[in-house]
This record gives C-alpha cells, sequence and structure tokens, in this order.
C-alpha cells in the first residue's frame, strides 16, 4: 500500500485525478439520484482516464452501494418487491459464470459484445418498441441471469433491469426504486468477491471516506430534481444514459 502522504499526492493521487474524481462523484451522483442507476459506470468511466480501473473500481462499488442504502429509505414503496426476489434468485447462482467468462474471454471482447447489445436494446425501445404488459416472473428470473453474467463478468449489473422496466408499461418510478434495491444486492454480491480476491483495502476506504460526502450532496440533489421532474422526462434521461453509456463502451473497446 502507497504512503497516505507523498510528495504531491493523497492516498497515491495527485490533485489532478482527485479532481476528476471529485467531479465525477458529483455527477454521477446527481444522476444516481434522478434516474436510480449510472453512478459506479460513470465513475468508473471517466477515472479511468487517469487512475488504473484495477484501483478505481472497487471504490466505485462500496460509493454506489453507499448511494443504495442511502435512497432506498426514500424510495421504497416504488419497489418491486417481488421482482427483486426473482431477479435476485436468477442473478446470484450466475455471477460465478459471469466470473468463468471474464476468465475465458477477454475482457474488452466481452465489453464489446456488452455495449452492442445494450445499445441496440435501448435503440429499439426509444423507438417504441416494448412489453405492452408488466413483466412476468419468468422474464423477470431470465433477467436476473443476465444481470448476474454481467456483473460476474464485466462488473455492470444495470442494464437488463433497466432496458426490462424501460420497456413495460410500469411507472419510471418502480424503475427507480427496483434499480436501487437490486443494485444493494449485486454491490453487496461483487464487494464480497472483491474482498476474497483481496482488492479491498485500508488506502481504498480511506479513499472512499474523502468522496462520500460527494455522492451524498450529490445523490440529494439528483433526488430533488428528481421530485420536480414529469415521469416521461425521467424515462427520456434513462434511455439517453443507456445511450450514452452503451457508445462510450463501444468507443473505449475501439479505441484502444
Amino acid at each position: 500500500m502507497t504512503g497516505v502522504f507523498e510528495t504531491g499526492t493523497l492516498l497515491g493521487w495527485g490533485p489532478g485525478v482527485w479532481a476528476l474524481a471529485a467531479a465525477a462523484c458529483l455527477v454521477a451522483g446527481v444522476v444516481r439520484g434522478f434516474t436510480g442507476f449510472g453512478l459506479a459506470l460513470i465513475v468508473v468511466t471517466a477515472v479511468s482516464v487517469l487512475a488504473a480501473p484495477v484501483e478505481i473500481v472497487p471504490i466505485a462499488v462500496i460509493l454506489d452501494l453507499f448511494a443504495s442504502i442511502r435512497m432506498l429509505p426514500h424510495v421504497h414503496r416504488d419497489v418491486d418487491r417481488r421482482g427483486v426476489a426473482l431477479m435476485t434468485l436468477g442473478a446470484l447462482p450466475m455471477i460465478p459464470v459471469g466470473v468463468w467468462l471474464l476468465a475465458v474471454v477477454h475482457e474488452d471482447d466481452m465489453r464489446l459484445a456488452i455495449g452492442i447489445v445494450v445499445l441496440l436494446a435501448t435503440l429499439a425501445i426509444a423507438a417504441g418498441v416494448g412489453l405492452r404488459r408488466p413483466p412476468g416472473a419468468s422474464l423477470k428470473i431470465i433477467t436476473g441471469c443476465a444481470v448476474g453474467v454481467m456483473t460476474g463478468s464485466a462488473g455492470i449489473p444495470g442494464p437488463p433491469v433497466i432496458l426490462l422496466y424501460l420497456s413495460s408499461p410500469l411507472p419510471p418510478a418502480t424503475l427507480r426504486a427496483t434499480a436501487v434495491a437490486i443494485f444493494l444486492v449485486t454491490d453487496f454480491a461483487v464487494l464480497l468477491r472483491l474482498a476474497i480476491t483481496g482488492f479491498l483495502n485500508v488506502e481504498v476506504l480511506l479513499h472512499c471516506l474523502i468522496l462520500i460526502p460527494v455522492v451524498e450532496v450529490a445523490v440529494l440533489m439528483g433526488r430533488r430534481l428528481h421530485g420536480r421532474a414529469r415521469p416521461e422526462h425521467v424515462k427520456r434521461a434513462a434511455l439517453a444514459l443507456l445511450m450514452v453509456l452503451a457508445i462510450v463502451a463501444i468507443g473505449r473497446v475501439l479505441l484502444t
């Protein structure tokens, strides 16, 4: 572990990395509070420009877990509890499968495939393709399986859940609340995996302690924006965010 203080650095990060991390947490926290997802993806995508992904991923998972814990009391009434239970039932046994895929499939190939699938699905939903009635039990279990595979292979649990609920006639409030609840479960699972593999240490926790106040303020701002927004605006924002994240994921792979 690097020293807490070194010349021009704090916990191994220089001023530029800290400024980028704080800005990313501010933007990601607002997005998380408004739509219910996106914090970890935005933080990892932004900060990994200057810091190694192996450093930022554990930090992002902890910050996302903190955001879920803070948001759940405010959205629990809108949670699709049966949906969370069914998706968890599908997700947990599939996380090891995702980890296995990560070992046998190149990481860039996996991210490229996920980015393309998410982009195509987002474009289809934006064009009006969707479910005419709320998703049933089998579809939720299948979605949970996809969540587990994507969590284990790429650390990206969100797209299957978001796409399922965006394509259904359920209100955006249900999407937001259910996303918060299922991410709480998957974040714990990923955190356990990171702890077992040795990626959690005192330095990671100290980074989180410094960034958590930024996330707290940002999530509160996002929650207040959500309270003033119309449901259709929330759905459009979620679709736009998914599309941007998919394009960024594809672009990063192709450029590297």
